[in-house]
């Protein structure tokens, strides 16, 4: 059953590259509007020209946005507004890597530079998201936070990136508390090792006894990496398709069964 999801309004952050990238083509081409902002222009310019083509789509808007700037969080949101007039759908997406470093080993710059974009952002977007999403006569939003399976266990990742996780799916349970009855839901998708470019910014001096770890398990439990473009499909499925609506601050495994399998 293919999806119609013209005049929605959805926006992916980190949405140039990767897992963003995927759910934001899948998105635009069951016909949402579709903003994506990532902080590398190249990349924008690049996604902008394989959805749209080179004469554009006037159901694609592209931004450049540090998402861990309230300055430039507002900016993006105030364009939204003044081009579809309300948000529908949230994908907070973008997300970096640690070090695979434990907290004993953990530099402090890294700690901050991980929580705040994998968390402090997430709730800077959902603040305005769930104000855009109120403000419509008919209130019915959906905030989807991809959160990994370090959201759950403490062996897939660094003492940071797993920190910034946990955290995360209390921002998801806490948020489709408040807003669920509202016409809000707020789900999160703990999603199994892909194929991406999450390490870019820290592909050296990473802690190869961490990620060496992390490989044996995954080994053991003889779960595959997750294919990029399924998880992308998952995310549209659970954002609006059929039985969406029954959905509201559930944490859903994307991974294989790899953190079933170990606990």
């Amino acid at each position: 059953m293919s999806l119609d999801l013209a005049n929605k309004t959805c926006l992916v952050t980190g949405g140039a590259s990767g897992l963003g990238k995927a759910i934001a083509t899948r998105f635009f081409a069951a016909g949402a509007n579709v903003v994506i902002c990532d902080v590398n222009e190249s990349r924008l310019q690049e996604t902008s020209l394989e959805l749209a083509g080179p004469d554009g789509s006037d159901r694609l808007k592209t931004i450049k946005t540090d998402v861990t700037s309230s300055t430039e969080v507002q900016s993006l949101f105030d364009s939204i507004v003044a081009q579809f007039k309300h948000l529908d759908i949230l994908i907070n997406n973008a997300g970096v890597m640690d070090r695979f470093e434990p907290v004993g080993d953990l530099d402090e710059a890294l700690w901050d530079k991980v929580l705040a974009v994998n968390l402090t952002a997430p709730f800077l977007l959902s603040k305005l998201a769930v104000k855009s999403m109120l403000a419509k006569e008919v209130v019915d939003g959906c905030i989807l936070n991809i959160v990994s399976t370090a959201g759950k266990a403490g062996y897939v990742a660094g003492a940071a990136y797993t920190a910034s996780k946990h955290g995360l799916v209390g921002l998801t349970k806490n948020t489709a508390t408040f807003y669920g009855a509202k016409g809000i839901r707020c789900n999160a998708l703990m999603v199994g090792g892909m194929m991406t470019n999450i390490t870019d910014a820290f592909a050296t001096g990473i802690n190869t006894e961490g990620k060496d770890k992390m490989k044996d398990l995954m080994t053991a439990a003889k779960t595959p990496l997750c294919d990029v473009n399924q998880v992308a499909e998952f995310c549209v499925s659970v954002s609006c398709g059929p039985g969406a609506k029954l959905i509201n601050g559930t944490c859903i495994p994307v991974d294989h069964g790899f953190a079933g399998l170990l606990g």
